[in-house]
């Protein structure tokens, strides 16, 4: 696919960018689409605008909610060029009005968690996820234990931002994330995406902690935006490269950056459009991948 540098330059900031959260991606996947809107002629019918979608779309497939964001908004100009908007115009108002749900997710999925989660105690959690922190920030709890996730510190990361807000915060190892359960109330984490089965791709340390959840009877939540229910049946699994440094001879390393924690183990899954049980969340994801088939061929 041929772009233009501004539009090449966006692609690989969301191909390289192993820090942000998939919602800062998904905000990038629209500032792509953005550019392009600005670029088309009136007389356009959206092939571009799909064959963008679908480039995206195969960027990062293991952070599923970037392609997810790129067919909301196509689909949402295609409705928009049905009624007799010029296609140029119809994605710049679909990519705005998009770009405007996105903003509005955060705060509404803390209210939710704060309505029917409750507040106080001690709250888990792992991994870097803008929306996951806002809601435990919701939560108002005398405490937050994060594992401080291995290779990338960005567990490390998220204990920094809510500390900087004033809740007293503790980081663990990933392997003595046992310990944080002691007196906990709640495991509260972010999502990359959830399957078309409920279950949840977060970044690795996710699974064992849902494990211990369950061992200490303590609900586990993930909480994210509509984007993330992309509905596919199977994760694509990024691994960090380097991230053993030198290895004596004859020995290998994997560093996978996400893994699966299965539906049954998730007690519900937080969205803007409520709490939602991990069968539900699928469902969701499932209409919302028919769709993403649908505009992308």
């Amino acid at each position: 696919m041929i772009v233009s540098p501004d539009i090449e330059k966006i692609l690989d900031s969301i191909s390289t960018n192993r820090m942000d959260g998939a919602t800062s991606l998904a905000g990038r996947a629209l500032d792509a689409l953005d550019a392009l809107a600005r670029s088309l002629p009136p007389e356009c019918t959206g092939i571009e605008a799909r064959s963008l979608a679908s480039h995206i779309d195969a960027l990062r497939p293991s952070v599923a909610s970037i392609g997810v964001q790129a067919v909301l908004a196509v689909a949402r100009a295609e409705s928009l060029a049905a009624q007799g908007m010029p296609w140029s115009r119809a994605l710049a108002e679909a990519v705005r009005k998009e770009r405007e749900t996105l903003g509005q997710a955060d705060e509404a999925i803390a209210a939710i968690a704060a309505r029917n989660v409750g507040r106080g105690g001690a709250v888990v959690s792992c991994s870097w996820s803008v929306t996951a922190l806002r809601a435990i920030m919701a939560l108002q709890p005398a405490i937050v234990r994060v594992g401080h996730g291995w290779p990338l510190a960005d567990g490390l990361r998220s204990a920094s931002w809510l500390a900087a807000r004033g809740l007293k915060t503790e980081v663990l190892p990933d392997g003595c994330l046992a310990a944080a359960m002691d007196g906990a109330r709640i495991v509260l984490v972010g999502a990359d995406h959830v399957l078309a089965d409920g279950s949840v791709v977060n970044r690795a340390s996710t699974f064992p902690l849902a494990l211990l959840a369950r061992h200490a009877d303590v609900p586990f939540y993930a909480a994210c935006q509509r984007i993330k229910l992309g509905g596919r049946v199977r994760p694509q699994i990024e691994e960090q490269d380097g991230a053993f440094g030198l290895l004596p001879d004859g020995v290998t390393g994997r560093a996978p950056l996400f893994d699966v924690t299965p539906a049954h183990l998730v007690t519900a899954v937080i969205t803007e459009s409520g709490m939602l049980e991990a069968a539900e969340a699928g469902e969701i994801g499932r209409s919302i991948d028919a769709l993403r088939r649908r505009i992308l061929g």
